[in-house]
């Protein structure tokens, strides 16, 4: 999987720190991910702001392939950039990992 395609960008949202997390995979890297097994990601949860429109309790995971279909990503809000930041590293790690239990880097 050496061209999937990760972005996170971060920006300011009410006094907090919105982190959009969006994954693309070519079909070739999703057709991998059902043949040797999909990814579940942890999402941190640490620092988060409530979304009083979404469930009570907010998701703490996520399939790699469920990331990838999302076509506007993931996005989760924050209270500060050290939560944000945290959440970030947690992540990109956690998919850069992936990337190599399903035969890529």
């Amino acid at each position: 999987m050496s061209s999937v395609e990760v972005q996170v960008a971060t920006k300011p949202a009410d006094g907090n720190i919105a982190v959009r997390v969006a994954l693309r995979l070519t079909s070739r890297e999703l057709g991998r991910v059902f043949v040797r097994g999909d990814v579940l990601i942890h999402l941190p949860t640490e620092g988060i702001v409530p979304d009083e429109d979404a469930a009570p309790v907010s998701r703490s995971e996520l399939f790699l392939s469920e990331l990838a279909e999302l076509p506007d990503g993931f996005t989760r809000v924050f209270v500060d950039q050290a939560a944000a930041d945290a959440f970030v590293a947690s992540v990109r790690g956690q998919i850069d990992d992936a990337a190599v239990k399903l035969g890529g880097q």
